[in-house]
């Protein structure tokens, strides 16, 4: 069984998230599995979120892009299927960019963020993920259920 874990990038941490599909925002989906690599992660989330053809496939021209997608009203939601395998084959230090990168665009209002990313993924899986995001740097608190 898959556990849903959401992490919310103003405050950079895991949260389960209900069983049912109703407390999923819709939004975007990506597999981790596609971004095993900055260059797959570029691809895929340039394909979900609809990224300029100009789009340059590089870190800043992803975080410029991002930017331009969270214009809107409406929160913008990534979700992350397969999310262990989320830049498995690069070092950690690529990991803790793209969570730098995602909480900059969520903004500070942690009760209204504008851009949020749900994780999806077994619960080994996701402990693997978040062991990796602490050996980033990535403060990652204590996985709980909530009803």
């Amino acid at each position: 069984m898959n556990e849903r874990f959401e992490l919310t990038s103003t405050t950079a941490c895991l949260r389960p998230l209900t069983e049912t599909g109703a407390d999923i925002p819709e939004g975007s989906e990506v597999r981790g599995s596609h971004c095993r690599t900055s260059k797959d992660l570029f691809g895929a989330w340039a394909t979900a979120l609809g990224f300029p053809d100009y789009f340059g496939h590089n870190w800043d021209a992803f975080h410029d892009c991002l930017r331009d997608c969270l214009r809107g009203a409406v929160p913008t939601t990534v979700v992350v299927r397969e999310a262990g395998d989320l830049l498995v084959d690069e070092p950690e230090s690529v990991l803790a960019l793209l969570i730098f990168m995602l909480s900059r665009a969520a903004g500070d209002d942690s009760t209204a963020p504008r851009f949020v990313l749900l994780l999806d993924d077994t619960p080994d899986s996701l402990s693997q993920l978040a062991r990796r995001m602490e050996q980033a740097g990535i403060t990652v608190p204590t996985l709980r259920n909530q009803a």
